[in-house]
This record gives C-alpha cells, sequence and structure tokens, in this order.
C-alpha cells in the first residue's frame, strides 16, 4: 500500500514541496487528501478526549459526555473521511491482511482504529465490526482491536449500550 508520510523533521524540502504542492483545503483544514495519518490526528483534535490528558483517570468516567470534551459529530466524519480514502485505496473485494509490522500498513490501522473508537463512544454496537474487521486483516492485533471486538477477551459495551 503506498503511504503518504506527514512532514516532519526527517522529511526533506523536496518532499516536504512535493507535498505541500499536493495539498488541498477540506473543512477549513489543509491536508494531502492521500494522507491517512492527518485525517486520524485531525478526528481525534476535534473529539478532543479526555483520556489524552495526563491527568485522566478512568475511574473518573461515567459516561460518553466525560470522555469527549469536543464534537464528536466532527471527529467522526473526519475518522470515516480517512477510512474512505483507505478503502479506495485497496482493490475491489479486498480480503487479505495488512500486516501490521509493515511501516507503510500502520496508518490503515490508525484511521480505522479511530474510527471505530469514536464510533463506539456513540454506537458501540456499530463500532463492534470495524474492531472485529481490524483484528482479522491484522491477525497479530497490534493495535489492541481483540478486546474490544465481540467475543473478545474483554468485550463489554462501554457505558450500557
Amino acid at each position: 500500500m503506498e503511504r503518504v508520510w506527514t512532514p516532519d523533521e526527517e522529511t526533506d524540502e523536496a518532499y516536504d514541496a512535493a507535498y505541500e504542492k499536493a495539498c488541498v483545503t477540506i473543512g477549513g483544514r489543509r491536508l494531502h487528501p492521500r494522507d491517512l495519518d492527518a485525517y486520524t490526528t485531525i478526528a481525534y483534535e476535534l473529539a478532543d478526549l479526555a483520556d489524552q490528558d495526563d491527568d485522566f483517570d478512568p475511574n473518573d468516567i461515567e459516561s460518553e459526555a466525560d470522555l469527549v470534551r469536543g464534537d464528536l459529530e466532527a471527529a467522526l466524519s473526519w475518522a470515516a473521511a480517512g477510512v474512505c480514502v483507505l478503502q479506495q485505496s485497496l482493490p475491489y473485494r479486498f480480503r487479505d491482511v495488512l500486516p501490521y509490522g509493515e511501516l507503510d500498513n500502520r496508518p490503515a490501522h490508525r484511521t480505522v482504529y479511530a474510527y471505530a473508537n469514536l464510533l463506539g463512544l456513540k454506537h458501540p454496537r456499530k463500532a463492534a465490526p470495524w474492531f472485529t474487521a481490524m483484528v482479522y486483516f491484522s491477525p497479530m492485533d497490534n493495535m489492541g482491536a481483540r478486546f474490544l471486538a465481540p467475543g473478545g477477551p474483554s468485550s463489554r459495551l462501554p457505558f450500557g449500550k
């Protein structure tokens, strides 16, 4: 799978320029349309999850309202857009695996996990098949989706839904 990397301190000026040339503005944010990590990052920024703070205490969470401080709907839209880009990048009727060990596959895992994770905050039952799919396309399950998939080691639906 082709990987579009978000420029960082390790990329050279030529890559940075090519990335910027391919960027578009979507929803007021500038990104390369095939950069899966950009969709994931934006989704989590918009959700502004409490568990991203150093002082987060999971025992203080009683509902998803305590966890999501941002705009969950907007976050879900960005994560879904990333999943759509991923789906369009794969061959039709993809039924293979995307090993997490291959670096180019990791943005795909992060994007699907972000979508399933955010969807699970709103509709846990709708998120369950996404976690199951993650286990199938990455049998080693480096993201821990098996713990959230139905029938997994700790598959409980949060907040009683």
